[in-house]
């Protein structure tokens, strides 16, 4: 039974291994990519030892692609934000005071807008953006990215407020505390790995967002997806430019995800206090 135990371990430290590399490896190549000039990016088999240059990043940095970065920086910052606040609030009013014929009703059609496709609400936005002159400005960004990540904000932190205890607000209550400061000092604090959750995955998909980015501008706000699309030249995919760009988008994500790691962490296993 020992010897079983022992190579289980010892498969599961494997599997687990495996999976990481799956997953790195894509990355890690990317990286290595970036380091490359033309001739060993284009040589077969591919080169694991090379001389790196740092010529690719020195183009991106030249180039309009930092422009680029900013404006998703930005964007995804700011819509974040403002989801995570909007999405708070309207999760704790509807954790506590949603009780109402209909809630759950009206959830499911909150969560239902996070499902739509980009494409199947690029035209009315299109339309909207041209009458109210947002075309190319990050506002309207801002604005488009935050729809659908309130939805999701308020769906998913409703499930971490449900599971804050109402008798440690009630104590609050008898304490003297008001409402907005139970809300903000007692059940805001309570649920920081959802907030952490919800972070990560809105700065996800604000940063990953192609489509409207692509419709609705074209000089001003365009933002880092849309700006790797034009390292395709003329004749072909400058790849060593593109790996760098792309390694320069990824690494702030990365970066914020290492930071919330351990709120993220308990987040997923969703409902969890910290």
């Amino acid at each position: 039974m020992k010897f079983l135990g022992k190579l289980w371990n010892i498969l599961s430290y494997l599997l687990a291994l495996a999976a990481v590399f799956f997953f790195l490896f894509p990355i890690v190549w990317m990286f290595l990519t970036s380091l490359k000039d033309r001739v060993d990016v284009f040589a077969t088999p591919p080169r694991l030892l090379f001389t790196p240059t740092l010529s690719n990043y020195a183009s991106v940095l030249r180039s309009d692609f930092m422009g680029n970065l900013i404006n998703s920086a930005l964007i995804a910052v700011i819509s974040t934000a403002g989801s995570i606040v909007m999405g708070s609030l309207t999760a704790y009013g509807f954790s506590r005071y949603g009780r109402f014929r209909g809630s759950e009703n009206l959830l499911f059609w909150i969560l239902s807008l996070r499902m739509l496709p980009s494409v199947a609400v690029a035209v009315p936005f299109y339309i909207l953006f041209r009458t109210f002159s947002l075309m190319d400005t990050r506002i309207g960004l801002i604005l488009v990215y935050s729809i659908f990540n309130i939805s999701f904000s308020i769906w998913l932190l409703k499930g971490f407020f449900d599971e804050v205890p109402p008798d440690i607000e009630e104590a609050a209550m008898l304490e003297g505390y008001r409402p907005h400061q139970i809300f903000r000092k007692i059940s805001l604090p309570l649920v920081k790995a959802g907030i952490a959750t919800s972070a990560v995955f809105c700065l996800i998909q604000s940063l990953n967002e192609f489509l409207l980015a692509l419709l609705l501008t074209s000089n001003r706000a365009v933002t880092a997806p849309v700006g790797l699309a034009h390292f395709q030249r003329q004749f072909g995919l400058e790849w060593g430019e593109f790996a760098a760009a792309a390694t320069l988008f990824v690494l702030p994500v990365i970066l914020f995800t290492i930071l919330v790691r351990n709120q993220l962490i308990r987040g997923l296993s969703f409902g969890r206090l910290s």
